[in-house]
């Protein structure tokens, strides 16, 4: 696992050095080093259930690094976790414009997590997007099918009407003692009115 992680730091450095156009101050690697840990420190604070210690790691590293879409992706992702709706889209829409067109895995996260931001705000439209978004790139996610199947049944609803009171029955009509089945014959009842015992 150390040999794997040292590997990928070193990749990370060359990475920066050879993309320089100028040569890099010997401190600048270990600044990325320093935000590489800070991130992994609001990973394994956001795993557990902390999100305000994550939320912190993930600023912090993202001073030392700046706007790099996955600190971007992670903060917003932390923010969403903490019901910050507004927030967490504007930095999930940063991170969105910062991954290359190339990298479909990472937008498809991106458009998921969207996805669930709509969803827990009812934008059922926005919601079907970001998760038909989500199935261009990776076709086999499961879980966007599922959550984009519960956005169409939702969006197929009708709104709940609300229930309208039913009037009263109508009150019999009077009744004259001297001629109560004449009456109701000349009103051609052949029952008694609702909600009356027969007789």
């Amino acid at each position: 696992m150390r040999r794997a992680v040292a590997i990928i730091i070193a990749g990370f450095i060359a990475l920066a050095l050879l993309g320089a156009d100028k040569p890099i101050p010997w401190w600048q690697p270990l600044r990325q080093i320093k935000a590489w840990h800070l991130n992994q420190k609001g990973i394994q604070a956001y795993r557990t259930n902390e999100p305000d210690k994550a939320l912190k790691s993930f600023r912090d590293a993202h001073k030392i690094a700046g706007d790099h879409p996955i600190l971007l992706f992670n903060e917003g992702t932390t923010l969403l976790a903490q019901g910050r709706f507004k927030e967490a889209e504007q930095m999930l829409r940063s991170s969105l414009k910062g991954f290359s067109a190339k990298q479909t895995h990472e937008q498809s996260i991106v458009h998921y997590n969207l996805g669930n931001l709509y969803f827990a705000q009812k934008r059922w439209d926005e919601a079907a997007k970001a998760y038909i978004a989500t199935l261009k790139r990776t076709p086999n996610d499961w879980d966007a099918k599922f959550n984009l199947e519960l956005v169409l049944r939702r969006q197929k609803k009708p709104p709940q009407q609300q229930k309208k009171k039913q009037p009263p029955p109508p009150l019999p009509p009077p009744v004259n003692e001297r001629t109560p089945l004449s009456k109701q014959l000349k009103g051609r009842l052949t029952a008694p009115w609702h909600g009356e015992k027969d007789w």
